[in-house]
């Protein structure tokens, strides 16, 4: 991140400005003298006074000789000597850039003046996306935003001869207009063209035919690229490529981790290349396999919806219909048949509803296969999108003896999302093995949850994106749900139940998981997105363990005991090795300390050891006694006594327990320990209850051989008690 804002510094230090200049008196300059002779002039003045003066009157005609003269001047300006000359620079070039003719159009009018000359360097030519640019610029902490930093840091860093297409500059323009004003985002593009060869391409000569499956935005960088002979496309919508036939695609996290990857590397223009013509292998065969499913997907779309129902071992919808009458009733047939179409089954049902005649059809028709064993327990429905040609979501809930089956399905029609989710919640039942659920979006989640739905157990919700949406799942049922690689940050998850949800390499910070039930989650061994802000109070927490050191470790700690509620039903153990006493007098330990005095000023009990050194020195004291007044239970031993209790060796170790007093209240019980000697083997923090127990007996045994400080003993006295515990321990 200190490598993201320091890049985004390099752009913003050449777009600064300063409004509050003060002004150079007039000299009486000629005012008669037009704008070449004026340039000219200031090319060869080297009078302060004279070459302010001209600059000034360059203000009153922006012109694209002026602007990109100015710009030139500002970016250069600690070559001028005169302080004056500086702040006149700066002055004029405001003038000019906040003009209400500037915009982008005037700059694409006049590239000739503005665009970069292209240049005869090998370093190799790529198309970049403008929304990748945007990233960089007006966002921070998403993958997103740091990969395409990295693509931006091998362009200011001239490892990459950069291009942009004109459409994707408009874009740029115009949001960062939007959000920055019209000045800055003047100052952005002429900063973009010193740095950017601009490119376009007539799409009146692109035969878009040719290329079906893909977007017109990406044909035209695909014919840009293919025209200028750029070496690729450095994009973030990789994706979007798929079916086009380019093989030179690459996204920014590619090249994110081509920077990662090569550390110690040079990153050289050769290297590079080299690097992204193995990507382009490997991006052909990936592609060729995305196209042949791209295809497939396409075949199936042209099929009958009916040919996609899939029931059971070949067994198929074939067709169905519904026909309403007069008389308030509904018939609706169902035909179902074997793979090769041999073998039919069609039956037929009346009632009043459409939905109740199609399903009581189905029934019967699936009665020829199986024995119905199952009930519908219920069917919702849900508008994704607006609209008269909106999609709408079904969600379907099937039972089987004590056992629940959820099916989703997003259609626009609405009689056949019904039938859709109605028919995989049975197959689900009745061919658990053959059954594949469907990867469902945070659409079709959220659409049903604020209907009223909560259900969602065993759903897959796998790679949902929650970073642009106000989610609240709060008292949702998440049972087993996939959600593994998806983001939920922010999202409101309070008293959700996600007992056995697998949130493997998912994001969860600053999730609020407020009395949620996380019993048996499933994390991956790096995951420790957990804690990262999340909002843990009071929540259910499943038996993990995270390896985590350093003030890193401290920063969790912290941030967990502050989200606990009714502190004073709670204790902290600890036990801290004072090898080092300065620690309590750095920032992290006064902000650590302060913290502790809240806790116990609401209620906490909070009992620490110290493990002196061999030689306590007055600083080790004056800790003590400012803990002591704190209100915490002040212990202290020596350090060679910690080394053996009870086969326990805690001379080195600084360890917490947070346990709440009430024994049949066990949330938010957790333990965290480092050895300061072996900080990568040993830190973490940990909700097993192997640990916490394990850890309560080394504090306990510690505690029995420490003696309670009482605020009043001076150094000698500890000093004492180190020597005779020392001889006791050596005897």
């Amino acid at each position: 991140m200190k490598k993201r804002n320091h890049l985004v510094h390099k752009f913003d230090t050449l777009l600064s400005i300063n409004h509050r200049l003060p002004k150079i008196k007039d000299s009486g300059f000629n005012s008669f003298l037009n704008l070449d002779e004026l340039l000219d002039q200031l090319e060869n003045e080297r009078d302060s006074d004279r070459r302010a003066d001209i600059i000034r009157k360059l203000g009153d005609s922006p012109e694209p000789k002026v602007i990109k003269t100015l710009w030139d001047l500002r970016n250069n300006l600690e070559k001028e000597d005169d302080s004056f000359v500086q702040y006149e620079i700066k002055l004029t070039l405001h003038k000019v850039t906040s003009h209400p003719d500037i915009n982008i159009d005037f700059f694409l009018e006049n590239l000739e003046v503005f665009q970069l000359k292209e240049s005869a360097s090998q370093t190799p030519k790529f198309l970049i996306d403008g929304d990748l640019i945007l990233e960089f610029l007006l966002r921070e902490k998403t993958n997103l935003s740091r990969d395409a930093t990295k693509v931006v840091e091998l362009i200011l860093n001239g490892k990459i001869n950069p291009h942009i297409g004109k459409n994707g500059l408009k874009s740029i323009w115009s949001y960062v207009t939007e959000l920055k004003g019209r000045e800055y985002a003047n100052r952005l593009v002429l900063e973009l063209l010193s740095k950017f060869e601009i490119c376009e391409r007539d799409l009146g000569e692109v035969e878009i035919e040719k290329l079906p499956t893909v977007n017109i935005k990406t044909i035209v960088q695909i014919e840009i690229a293919r025209s200028k002979g750029l070496d690729g496309i450095i994009t973030l919508r990789d994706r979007d490529f798929i079916g086009s036939g380019y093989p030179s695609v690459y996204s920014s996290a590619q090249i994110s981790q081509l920077v990662e990857d090569s550390q110690d590397i040079e990153l050289s223009p050769e290297f590079i290349k080299e690097k992204c013509k193995n990507f382009s292998k490997f991006s052909v065969e990936c592609n060729r396999e995305k196209v042949t499913k791209i295809l497939q997907i396409e075949n199936e779309q042209k099929l009958n919806f009916e040919e996609k129902l899939i029931l059971s071992q070949g067994w198929k919808i074939e067709k169905f219909e519904i026909l309403c009458s007069h008389n308030y009733l509904t018939s609706a047939t169902v035909i179902i048949c074997n793979q090769d179409g041999s073998i039919r089954y069609q039956e037929s049902a009346f009632k009043k509803g459409s939905i109740n005649a199609l399903f009581t059809a189905f029934d019967q028709a699936f009665s020829r296969l199986f024995k119905i064993e199952h009930t519908l327990e219920s069917i919702y429905v849900a508008n994704l999108e607006p609209g008269k040609e909106g999609s709408v979501t079904a969600k379907a809930i099937v039972k089987s003896g004590t056992k629940e089956f959820i099916a989703i399905y997003t259609h626009e029609n609405i009689i056949k999302a019904y039938l859709f989710a109605y028919v995989q919640a049975v197959t689900a039942v009745y061919a658990p093995n053959e059954y594949q659920p469907a990867r469902h979006n945070e659409k079709e989640l959220m659409a049903l949850y604020t209907i009223g739905t909560r259900d969602f157990h065993q759903v897959n919700f796998s790679q949902v994106n929650f970073m642009d949406i106000d989610a609240n799942l709060s008292g949702a049922k998440l049972r087993e749900c996939n959600f593994s690689n998806a983001n939920l940050s922010g999202v409101n998850f309070a008293n959700a139940d996600l007992t056995g949800a697998d949130l493997s390499h998912a994001n969860l910070s600053h999730a609020d998981l407020t009395g949620a039930d996380l019993t048996d989650i499933k994390l991956d061994e790096s995951n420790q997105t957990l804690f990262d802000g999340t909002i843990l109070t009071n929540a259910i927490m499943p038996e993990i363990k995270i390896e985590i050191n350093g003030e890193s470790r401290l920063e969790k700690v912290a941030r967990l005991l502050e989200k606990i509620d009714y502190p004073s039903q709670y204790q902290i153990s600890a036990i801290h090795s004072m090898t080092d006493f300065i620690w309590w007098h750095t920032l992290s330990g006064q902000e650590f300390f302060e913290a502790q005095k809240k806790w116990i000023q609401k209620g906490m009990i909070i009992k620490r050891v110290f493990i002196f050194p061999q030689n306590p020195k007055p600083e080790h004291l004056q800790v003590l006694q400012e803990q002591q007044k704190s209100g915490i239970e002040v212990y202290y031993i020596c350090h060679d006594s910690a080394k053996n209790i009870d086969q326990y060796d805690c001379h080195d170790l600084n360890l917490l327990i947070c346990e709440n007093r009430n024994p049949n209240f066990e949330r938010n019980i957790f333990t965290t320990q480092m050895f300061i000697n072996e900080p990568e083997q040993k830190g973490y923090i940990s909700y097993k209850l192997e640990d916490i127990k394990t850890n309560k007996q080394r504090f306990s045994f510690i505690l029995g051989k420490a003696e309670l400080f009482d605020g009043n003993k001076p150094l000698c006295a500890l000093t004492e008690f180190s020597i005779k515990n020392k001889k006791a321990f050596f005897a």
